[in-house]
């Protein structure tokens, strides 16, 4: 009877060191649920946050599309310069800008750094990546293929000439909050106009960058 009794007591013993056990371990694994929910509803609030910022910046640019210097590209977002719409800046077959558009080029540029300075003093926690694109128009006969490793090479290059006359007149998006990126995208790319002359152009389009989060 003793030895029963013995033996029944070390079973509650036992049980209620294991229901105290499983109790703590359950505890632990609560907190640690509602310290991770807590953590992702952190990240949920700050991610629209930063996307509530980026719709509303999207407002700031309208100044850009509704100036009459610009042609914007709704569909692919970018600005073409009015004044250059269709016209040949270049030597033909050559990077080097004629004499006649380095001006109005210039002044494109100059309205972007007014641009992107006005924007960085409105938005100081933003940056901002600005994409020079340079487009080729294809030739009467359609002679060029849209891979065309010509075209490619060459709209870079021209793209660059763009980048190094601002440079060259103190045009420097740079000491703003701004990283430079200079493409080519030949005889390919978004937003091609079906008058092929109208392609003989570079576009920008400007970037906003709240985080490494997006």
């Amino acid at each position: 009877m003793g030895s029963n009794k013995k033996k029944t007591d070390i079973f509650w013993v036992s049980f209620s060191d294991l229901m105290t056990t499983l109790f703590f371990i359950m505890l632990v694994l609560f907190v640690l649920t509602v310290v991770y929910l807590k953590i992702e509803q952190n990240k949920i609030i700050a991610e629209k946050d930063e996307l509530e910022k980026i719709v509303r910046l999207e407002e700031q640019f309208k100044p850009l599309q509704l100036d009459g210097s610009f042609y914007y590209l709704e569909e692919c977002k970018k600005f073409v310069a009015k004044d250059l719409l269709g016209k040949e800046i270049f030597e033909r077959n050559k990077t080097q800008i004629l004499d006649e558009y380095v001006e109005p080029t210039l002044g494109v540029g100059r309205k972007l750094e007014k641009f992107l300075n006005d924007l960085e003093l409105k938005n100081p926690d933003f940056s901002y990546l600005l994409v020079i694109e340079g487009n080729m128009g294809n030739s009467y006969d359609m002679k060029f293929s849209e891979d065309d490793s010509f075209g490619y090479k060459r709209s870079y290059e021209r793209a660059l000439a763009v980048y190094n006359l601002w440079i060259s007149n103190n045009v420097n998006f740079r000491k703003s909050n701004v990283e430079v990126l200079i493409s080519g995208s030949g005889f390919n790319g978004l937003c091609r106009e079906d008058n092929e002359t109208n392609n003989k152009r570079f576009s920008i389009q400007i970037i906003p960058k709240v985080s490494n989060n997006l």
